[in-house]
């Protein structure tokens, strides 16, 4: 029986030491509180040695105090600068990923991140190598054939102009020395030279205009062909994306399927396969709740805890929060607002773990509530609408709560500074309520969820 009291009054002792370092204020009757939530039995052999000496229930006291909650967010690492690495535009429009770096990898400036199939283009330039000799060679011989009839045509020309020559020389007889029909001979031959001669020269001018335009459409050809091989050059060039510096890979997401891209897939131009972020512009995207709109205001420091290294805690500060709450990707009820937390620069530099797409915890310093009435957690009873403060003489008072951390709530109404609480106490056994889920939720009045 004796070791059972010594139990006993050890257990309420450590209770009592634990309540005065949490910040409870108790009453001086707060041994007696830790006694009452000690086990049954030892209660009971405490009870059987002094039933006449027994405390009072536990009692707490409301006291006016400053609270400092910390709201704590979830998000991930990202970076703010990265190169993108996306389908080229190529004679295909869909291609598909033959080859695709590690995720999380790291890569060397130069060095393949991605390559695309190529097939295509590698079965169809021997054709147009083919196309463009054929092309070629078409062309050298239309430039043959058409010096060949140009100098055809330009003898033409001369031929006329020697008939012209001699027409005129025979037309330029006087009449008077000839005999009319003679000389009306020569002058029909004269005009007949000058016909001829102007007729020659248009057939002349006609060819070079018809062989112009031909060579030209022809080179178009020509040059057209020349164009396909060197896109056709350059599709599989560029069908392999590289590094332009040293930096991890971070595989996209493929937009239809909500997976990372794997070798196999399809893709279109434009669409981004993987990125290469600068890891100085890491920083942190994180979620708001729309029931906390106007916690969070830029210039907040904030503090980062990874959750694959828990053991290191990054320093930041909040940089953005978006003025429009978006629905969440699992579901349409849940809302919130997109925050972007800048880590400190010391810390990235020093910081060789931190990859993009990590998990992270964030933790926000609120405002401080300061002066405000605070009431202990372990003496309300968060489960009842409105939350109800446990009286010391009995009873319960509805209260009006306000911010909460892990051990207090700030009352806006209901209670007053100094009035005696007691504790949630359990139907037997003497045991103190565990906070359970309501302690942990957000209290009533304005929605929030504060750490804790």
């Amino acid at each position: 029986m004796r070791r059972g009291v010594c139990w006993a009054v050890l257990v309420g002792a450590i209770l009592a030491g634990l309540a005065e370092l949490a910040g409870c204020r108790c009453s001086p009757a707060a041994a007696g509180a830790a006694a009452h939530a000690a086990p049954a039995g030892a209660v009971a052999g405490l009870g059987a040695r002094r039933s006449s000496a027994m405390a009072p229930p536990p009692a707490l006291a409301v006291r006016r105090g400053d609270l400092r909650p910390r709201l704590l967010l979830s998000g991930e690492l990202e970076a703010a600068r990265a190169q993108a690495l996306s389908v080229p535009q190529s004679p295909a429009f869909q291609l598909q990923i033959r080859w695709l770096a590690e995720d999380g990898g790291k890569v060397a400036a130069g060095a393949p991140v991605v390559e695309l199939d190529n097939s295509a283009f590698v079965t169809t330039l021997e054709e147009q190598r083919l196309a463009v000799a054929t092309a070629a060679d078409d062309l050298a011989r239309m430039q043959a054939e058409a010096g060949a009839a140009r100098a055809e045509k330009e003898f033409a020309v001369e031929q006329a102009r020697t008939d012209l020559a001699k027409a005129r020389i025979a037309a330029a007889v006087p009449v008077e020395l000839l005999p009319r029909r003679d000389w009306q001979d020569h002058q029909l031959k004269l005009r007949q030279a000058e016909a001829a001669l102007a007729k020659a020269a248009a057939d002349l001018e006609a060819q070079r205009a018809k062989v112009a335009a031909d060579l030209a459409v022809q080179r178009i050809v020509l040059d057209k062909a020349h164009r396909e091989v060197a896109a056709s050059e350059a599709a599989i060039r560029e069908l392999v994306l590289r590094a332009d510096r040293d930096s991890v890979v971070v595989v996209g997401d493929h937009p239809l399927e909500k997976r990372k891209f794997q070798p196999g897939d399809t893709v279109w131009t434009g669409m981004t396969i993987a990125t290469l972020p600068v890891m100085s512009s890491l920083e942190v995207a994180a979620a708001l709740s729309d029931v906390d709109d106007g916690r969070v205001v830029p210039g907040m420091p904030a503090t980062c805890v990874l959750d694959a290294d828990p053991g290191i805690a990054y320093a930041g500060r909040v940089v953005e929060v978006s003025g429009v709450a978006r629905e969440s990707r699992r579901t349409a009820l849940l809302r919130s607002f997109a925050v972007r937390i800048a880590l400190d620069p010391g810390g990235l530099r020093q910081a060789r773990r931190l990859r993009p797409g990590m998990s992270v915890r964030v933790e926000i310093a609120a405002a401080p509530v300061r002066a405000a009435l605070l009431v202990p957690r372990a003496a309300l009873d968060l489960a009842g609408t409105p939350p109800r403060a446990l009286l010391a003489g009995g009873g319960a008072a509805p209260v009006r709560l306000g911010p909460c951390d892990a051990f207090w709530c700030v009352a806006e109404s209901g209670v007053g500074e100094g009035e005696a609480l007691r504790l949630r106490a359990a139907a037997a056994g003497g045991h103190a309520e565990p906070a359970g889920p309501a302690a942990s939720a957000a209290p009533a009045g304005p929605a929030v969820r504060w750490a804790g």
